[in-house]
């Protein structure tokens, strides 16, 4: 399914091969969990698998990262016995093949069991490295001081909200970042509605949306804003055709914006207005209203953000959302979690 191991330096030279060789990387990263157990992963060139498992989005945890290296390093040296049993010579040869790969692994985020049990034994790892190991362990937060070390920094799985088109390839980092605001860092999430796909209007917004909770509501601006909202609480009918549903955990938030304001998340100051139910309109949180998507929102000026009124925090105002007060969408998406 991916590309043959033996031509990766064959198709290097030229602008166009190096798209196709990083589309290829980007699609076993969409699908590593598959890919890492097939033969044509086991007989990539131990330069070829070194540029997979340097990329951030190898959707893989840190561990599985690290199973999936030694299974190809075994079968490079023709071993099939678990590390408990290998000989002298079966483990020199592993780690002759490893040699140079172990380095692109993220050993400082490898659980520590995992570590004890799985990673040291194979005699793999520098001595200096298992110490700075041990040491991350007992001092993590020392370590993080060192925001720039990329062996600290996770992968970003591109499975926690599946089937966004909007949080893709180099937005898949703002991911985590949700799921860090929601409290659960591996949450998955499972899409309910996209305007693209299921139409911009408000009633396809409400047949898709209405009754679900908790929500994300994930917002594409025409200069590449990405913004939106979290409600814990459903939109859903009553019988006054608008109505304020009061939320003490909803907030809006700014993930890419054109006023180089970082990831932001502004909470909800007035509790009694976090969402407005509105049958001719899309998700509107507040009652300013600090964020409204408009019925077909993707052909008109009639969406609006009038952040801070319900809502507030650094760097709140009506433009930093979607850069007017005004504006059209490209594309929204509402996610709630698995499992809830």
């Amino acid at each position: 399914m991916f590309y043959r191991s033996s031509r990766l330096d064959c198709i290097s030279g030229g602008k166009n091969a190096k798209t196709f060789v990083d589309r290829c990387i980007s699609y076993i990263g969409d699908n590593a969990i598959e890919c890492v157990k097939t033969n044509s992963f086991l007989n990539l060139p131990k330069d070829a698998l070194v540029k997979l498992i340097s990329s951030d989005y190898l959707a893989l945890e840190e561990e599985e990262v690290w199973r999936a290296v030694l299974s190809w390093a075994k079968y490079q040296a023709g071993v099939t016995q678990p590390t408990a049993h290998w000989t002298e010579e079966e483990r020199a040869r592993v780690c002759q093949h490893l040699a140079g790969v172990i380095g692109h692994v993220r050993l400082l985020l490898i659980d520590s069991q995992v570590f004890a049990e799985e990673v040291e034994p194979t005699g793999a790892v520098p001595m200096e490295l298992s110490l700075e190991r041990y040491r991350y362990a007992a001092l993590p937060n020392k370590f993080r001081e060192n925001c720039e070390d990329k062996r600290l920094q996770p992968r970003v799985s591109l499975k926690l909200f599946p089937g966004s088109q909007i949080l893709v390839q180099e937005k898949t980092s703002y991911q985590r970042i949700l799921n860090t605001w929601y409290g659960t860092s591996k949450q998955v999430w499972r899409l309910v509605y996209r305007a693209s796909s299921h139409g911009y209007s408000a009633e396809s917004f409400h047949r898709h949306c209405d009754g679900v909770a908790p929500t994300y509501v994930i917002v594409l601006g025409p200069r590449g804003e990405i913004c939106g909202g979290f409600s814990d609480v459903p939109w859903g009918k009553t019988n006054t055709k608008g109505h304020y549903i009061p939320s003490e955990k909803a907030y809006l938030f700014t993930l890419t914006n054109t006023q180089d304001v970082p990831p932001t998340k502004y909470e909800i100051v007035k509790k009694m207005f976090a969402i407005c139910y509105h049958p001719d309109c899309g998700p509107i949180f507040g009652a300013g209203a600090d964020l409204l998507i408009a019925s077909n929102c993707n052909t008109n000026m009639d969406s609006y953000s009038n952040l801070p009124h319900s809502y507030d925090g650094d760097s709140a105002s009506c433009t930093v959302l979607m850069s007017d007060y005004n504006f059209s969408v490209v594309d929204y998406e509402v996610f709630t979690p698995i499992g809830k």
